[in-house]
């Protein structure tokens, strides 16, 4: 069974509900442990949620059948020599936002797509190989798209942070879990030869994260002690990273925004090293652009986004100006179409 048979993760129906500590349910803890570890055996899972393998595994093929959770593996273009991330916004007619997000959702290189508020109708996270690559999306591609007005470009110069386990506190709240690692946000990330074999082996994670070792092994017609070896190698560098995508308000978080900062430059490493160990933040990098630092947060409810930008964002010394996206829906994440895209026209 596989997640991409049921129904698309962002185009799931409702808004969050509280999630209290003392009602979730067991799928919700599945969900959660997946995010830690998602390509975690369902034995190991089980011990630490206290309930029967059997148990595990059928309820976690059930969520990913219903399209609530989704795992896959997500390479560090910097590090695997692929490119590097580009942050585009993207202006759009008033009638052609959906016609704008259906094209851009079909592109390959889109990491990250989402209709957001405030200046901009788009946000879209793109790979490319060079400059030249960006010149010919920006000024050749996107340009022909109907519908873009104007788009704003920010490169991202390091990524400090793309975590999926962001319903950590509340897993904490119902099980003993290891304390989350610490990151610092100064250690350089130096680039990783890959050969053929690694290149295959990314490509089949990102299909299906939980291909098992055996199954790589016959694909790629390796052993699989060398299976194990090389994802081994792949994830501790750096290279790959194992995703659970889940559905947000499965879990009760209602709230996904983008947060543009600027910074006074000498304590850019100071306020990421701030953020980049807070569970609500998922992303945060360094740009140059319109910002200094781009984060992604998830949080519960507007309150909480409140607080965040007063009690968080406000008592860290650098800040000099805060811009805050809400994303209204996400049609991509990690590569992976999340919703379906309705085009302005169609029935």
């Amino acid at each position: 069974m596989t997640a991409s048979r049921g129904p698309a993760l962002g185009g799931w129906p409702g808004r969050a509900t509280a999630v209290r500590p003392e009602v979730v349910t067991l799928d919700q803890r599945i969900a959660m442990a997946l995010q830690l570890r998602g390509r975690a055996s369902w034995r190991d899972i089980a011990r630490l949620l206290g309930t029967s393998e059997s148990t595990v595994a059928r309820r976690a093929r059930a969520l990913m059948e219903a399209g609530l959770v989704r795992i896959t593996a997500v390479p560090d273009p910097q590090r695997c020599g692929f490119g590097y991330p580009v942050l585009v916004q993207l202006v759009c007619s008033p009638d052609q936002v959906g016609t704008v997000a259906a094209r851009l959702a079909e592109r390959h290189d889109v990491r990250f797509l989402a209709a957001v508020t405030g200046p901009f109708d788009i946000v879209a996270e793109v790979i490319v190989g060079s400059s030249r690559d960006l010149a010919g999306v920006l000024l050749d591609e996107l340009a022909s798209v109907p519908g873009v007005v104007r788009t704003t470009t920010e490169t991202v110069l390091r990524t400090f942070k793309m975590a999926y386990d962001w319903s950590r506190p509340l897993l904490e709240s119902v099980v003993t879990l290891p304390p989350a690692p610490s990151r610092d946000v100064r250690a350089p990330l130096p680039p990783v030869v890959l050969d053929d074999v690694d290149l295959r082996l990314i490509d089949l994670l990102r299909k299906d994260g939980r291909h098992t070792f055996q199954e790589l092994a016959v694909a790629l017609g390796i052993s699989e002690s060398a299976a194990r070896r090389r994802v081994g190698h792949l994830i501790s560098s750096g290279c790959v990273t194992p995703v659970t995508l889940v559905a947000p308000p499965f879990l009760g978080y209602g709230v996904e925004a983008l947060v543009f900062l600027r910074v006074e430059l000498g304590r850019l490493e100071e306020v990421a090293g701030a953020l980049v160990d807070r569970p609500e933040v998922r992303y945060l990098s360094a740009t140059c652009g319109r910002s200094d630092l781009v984060a992604e947060v998830i949080l519960r409810t507007q309150d909480d986004l409140y607080q965040f930008r007063t009690r968080v964002l406000g008592d860290l010394p650098g800040i000099r100006d805060v811009d805050v996206a809400l994303e209204l829906q996400t049609f991509a994440r990690a590569h992976l179409r999340l919703a379906s895209v309705k085009r302005e026209g169609d029935g």
